[in-house]
């Protein structure tokens, strides 16, 4: 199968929607031969922060040697950004052949009488085997919605991690953040560490949860927590402390407090795994942090004499973050916003959080088909910013070609309130800085 037959098998898959469950992505493993036991496995769920979590780990056990597959979601411009190893991505070819593989045992299934899996079951089956035949020593595996009922569920990991519980995905994983850290917490298994930001109600479903499943459990600001931090250039650093080491200093690129306290659970992890694992070394963590990015997350470009921040601030806790990070940074510097917002997210809480009243809007629909309307999105933010200058833009490159027209040199362009539109904003400065 070629890339482009792969891309087009996945598109006609898509309209299965997503539906939770594990009996389909079970029936694959099995015609796969059970790839997810051919490695270890670090499994990362959460509202916010698990691709961050998910990169860390990756990148501190890669760097320490070992080899080491990672499985993210969503992509913000191709497929092959979602399975990699290492730091690289998967080829377009091995993606076609790889999904050729997988529909095969579809096929297998379909056959059998088993219901047609959905475009992330096959993506996470895909992920699984690619892992196994690239003979990966870990795959660090980030949860797709929820947990309990997730396509990635059907791993057992050495270790789980799940970063915070926030309102989001209401729809599949129910109305109340109870009801989320139980989807949440549906990923802890039998005897397995896990480590957890979470606070409050969420954190007592899932203690519950790992005392019932006899799974030792680390919560940060209990076993572990963040001493101190401060921005530095490119980045910041970080000092974390842990009931049983000496306090770690950590650089990481990536800016805002958030980042300080997804570090602090990746160290967690990994220092479980290096129980275990004589590759990896303090030495070797601290360096694989440093060298961790993560795209469209609070990602500064400076470039075509602007300040373009990409971030994905897609729901009202992932908003705040971006607030605070912006505030700690720029203080109250005003910004021009590309923004688009999915119609089932909390569209006036991320305003509220992203929009201040000196910045100018430009609201853009996003390519799926859950996105609001440009024009209710305007509607939405004179409401929650009243004083807001706002307008609708035809695509994200004519609300990029405005926002760069409208500003001055020194200026700051943000693109947020979805990482559906992270892609076609990064294409778009390529190809202006190609020119």
């Amino acid at each position: 199968m070629t890339y482009e037959e792969a891309l087009t098998y996945l598109e006609s898959t898509s309209s299965f929607g997503i539906k939770p469950g594990l009996d389909r992505i079970k029936a694959l493993m099995t015609a796969l031969d059970h790839p997810e036991e051919a490695y270890k496995i670090v499994h990362v769920a959460g509202t916010n922060g698990k691709g961050s979590v998910t990169t860390y780990i990756s990148y501190a056990l890669f760097t320490s040697g070992l080899r080491v597959g990672r499985f993210i979601s969503p992509h913000l411009e191709s497929y092959t950004e979602r399975i990699q190893i290492n730091d690289a991505q998967i080829s377009e070819a091995a993606f076609g052949e790889l999904i050729g593989k997988i529909k095969s045992a579809v096929d297998t299934c379909v056959a059998k009488g088993i219901e047609a899996p959905t475009q992330f079951e096959i993506l996470t089956a895909a992920a699984l085997l690619f892992f196994k035949e690239q003979g990966v020593d870990y795959a660090v595996v980030e949860v797709g919605l929820g947990g309990l009922l997730d396509s990635t569920n059907v791993v057992k990991p050495v270790v789980s991690v799940i970063t915070n519980v926030t309102l989001d995905h209401q729809a599949y994983c129910g109305d109340t953040v109870e009801d989320i850290a139980r989807h949440k917490g549906g990923i802890i298994k039998e005897g397995v560490p896990v480590i957890t930001a979470a606070q409050d109600a969420p954190l007592r479903i899932i203690e519950d949860i790992a005392k019932d499943k006899q799974a030792p459990l680390y919560v940060f600001n209990k076993k572990f927590g963040v001493d101190s931090r401060s921005a530095v250039t490119g980045g910041q650093m970080i000092t974390v402390s842990a009931d049983n080491a000496a306090p770690a200093m950590l650089f990481t690129t990536m800016p805002g407090i958030h980042q300080a306290v997804n570090l602090s659970c990746a160290l967690q992890a990994v220092r479980l795994l290096m129980i275990n694992e004589s590759a990896i070394s303090e030495e070797t963590m601290r360096e694989g942090f440093a060298r961790a990015t993560w795209a469209g997350r609070f990602e500064i470009k400076r470039v075509l004499n602007r300040q373009f921040i990409f971030d994905g601030a897609h729901n009202a806790a992932g908003a705040e973050a971006f607030n605070m990070t912006y505030q700690e940074l720029y203080q109250d510097k005003p910004k021009t916003i590309v923004l688009a917002i999915l119609k089932d997210k909390d569209e006036a809480g991320i305003i509220k959080e992203v929009v201040r009243t000196n910045d100018t809007v430009i609201t853009v629909a996003a390519p799926t088909p859950r996105t609001e309307t440009p024009e209710q999105l305007v509607t939405v933010v004179r409401q929650t910013v009243p004083s807001v200058v706002a307008q609708t833009a035809d695509s994200v490159g004519e609300a990029l070609e405005l926002a760069l027209k409208n500003t001055q040199s020194g200026d700051t362009i943000v693109v947020c309130g979805s990482l559906y539109i992270l892609g076609e904003a990064r294409s778009w400065l390529q190809n202006h800085m190609g020119h």
